[in-house]
């Protein structure tokens, strides 16, 4: 009913993280993470009003019947905070038990934490739960509303920011059934129940730290620890630090280090034996495995690309003995493709699709966040049917970049007074974003007020995605109908 519409909620304090409750595939529930500074003042306030002296999570859920994001509890860090910085930097919800989040905060601490069943509530939205009250003291909403979440367990890391945390893919509950086995125990999908079932990734200046770990239900215990060198590049600002886990061989996860993407191998002892060197001009922001296409990844970077890679043309030490880890050894290719003109500022943030791999999301600091079909390199290329005659708003899409931007001809085009450039038009095949069968295009664009520095999918449902912005303005948007299937 309400499958064009967006349904948009703001938080009024400053956030960095979304995450979906990834168990549970009923309800479309999203957790967020603030990271407001606190002044040390009593006059401090949360979303509803009552004093605070932290940043809290808050866990939202959409209810389609009235195409509505409303907040079902305001997830607080309890009397054990330990004070300082404690902005919420990134976070991860178990994808067995939605009880379960990780957490990293400003003042270094890693923890996993229990969210109060009583949070996860599955009664419908009431507008006006409070009407006989009106006017009158509203304490009783914002007990309702205010939970104080138990910490199970610290992730002890040295008090560096982690700037990414990721589950394996085999604790997923499509691939794993370990949970009922191990009654309550997160496994990994298979015998080797001491396999990493998680990781942390820190960042620092000159270096980035990947750490793994097994967490169950009441622990964390630390599995092994590598140590990967930040190559000194000029023009090139570190960004934190992300991964993606390998969905198609759980034994791999792809790093960011500088403008390079390293591949793990997480099997003890960790070591790096792939690389793709120089992904991105200025560093490379985020990265993304292709869920239903092995050897495929995406990236976004500092040079407001979007790009794809086969890792099968990146070199490796399966028949040398030689450190990997500098990056000096990595090889440096031409992408599968590049994805020019959604953004004019960092491309921050990339996802794909868990589901139907031609589509991902790409948002960014110039507060774009884009719908891309790029059915050319999916897992089920669409034909071109020849709809590409619409006249529009064009974007670049190139089979081979030149990856140091170098030989720049803008190609110009306007919708709705916008100007919007692509480069290399004439070797790219510009193609057309609205309403065109063309297989790679750019399917959505919104705009949002701030930077938008994390997008996520619904568990729940595959056509649904939530995008953040700075400003704690949250955005929930759909697939358009004539999307679906293709």
């Amino acid at each position: 009913m309400f499958s064009n519409n967006l349904a948009e909620l703001s938080l009024n304090a400053p956030s960095r993280c979304v995450t979906s409750v990834r168990n549970d595939t009923r309800n479309h529930r999203f957790i967020v993470g603030t990271c407001a500074v606190s002044s040390g003042s009593d006059n401090d306030q949360d979303y509803t009003g009552a004093n605070t002296s932290s940043s809290p999570l808050y866990l939202l859920r959409y209810h389609e019947e009235m195409n509505e994001l409303a907040i079902d509890a305001q997830l607080n860090f309890g009397e054990e905070d330990g004070g300082g910085s404690n902005e919420v930097w990134s976070c991860s919800s178990c994808p067995i038990d939605s009880n379960l989040i990780v957490t990293c905060r400003g003042n270094g601490e890693t923890a996993l934490w229990k969210i109060p069943d009583d949070a996860l509530k599955e009664d419908e939205l009431d507008f006006y739960p409070y009407e006989d009250d009106f006017g009158n003291d509203t304490s009783n909403r914002n007990e309702d509303i205010n939970k104080s979440m138990d910490k199970i367990a610290n992730l002890e890391l040295g008090g560096r920011r982690v700037t990414d945390m990721q589950w394996n893919p085999g604790c997923l509950p499509t691939n794993s059934d370990s949970f009922d086995e191990h009654h309550g125990d997160i496994g990994t999908g298979n015998d080797q129940f001491n396999d990493a079932n998680f990781l942390t990734v820190q960042s620092g200046r000159k270096e980035v730290c990947v750490t793994t770990w097994n967490i169950e239900s009441d622990a964390a215990m630390q599995l092994d620890q590598i140590t990967i060198p930040i190559p000194n590049e000029r023009g090139v600002i570190p960004n934190p630090a992300k991964a993606s886990w390998d969905p198609h061989n759980h034994n791999l996860c792809a790093v960011t280090v500088g403008s390079s993407i390293a591949i793990l191998d997480l099997r003890s002892p960790l070591k790096v034996v792939n690389g793709i060197k120089s992904c991105h001009k200025f560093g490379v922001t985020d990265v993304d495995y292709n869920p239903n296409k092995i050897h495929v990844l995406a990236s976004s970077g500092q040079d407001a690309l979007v790009k794809f890679w086969d890792l099968r043309f990146t070199a490796s030490d399966e028949s040398h003995d030689h450190d990997l880890s500098n990056s000096s050894s990595w090889s440096r290719h031409t992408p599968l493709r590049t994805l020019r003109g959604g953004h004019f500022h960092w491309a921050t943030s990339v996802k794909y699709n868990s589901f139907h791999d031609q589509l991902l999301l790409s948002g960014g600091t110039d507060g774009m966040v884009n719908l891309w079909r790029i059915s050319s390199i999916s897992s089920a290329p669409l034909l071109d049917l020849g709809g590409g005659d619409t006249v529009g708003d064009f974007v670049g899409v190139s089979p081979s970049s030149d990856m140091e931007g170098e030989n720049i001809n803008p190609v110009i085009s306007y919708e709705n007074d916008e100007l919007l450039e692509s480069a290399n038009a004439e070797d790219d095949g510009s193609v057309d974003t609205d309403g065109g069968n063309a297989p790679d295009v750019r399917v959505t664009k919104m705009e949002v007020r701030e930077a938008v520095y994390d997008l996520t999918w619904s568990a729940a449902d595959p056509w649904i995605y939530v995008t953040l912005g700075f400003d704690g303005n949250i955005v929930l948007n759909h697939v358009s109908s004539k999307e679906k299937y293709k």
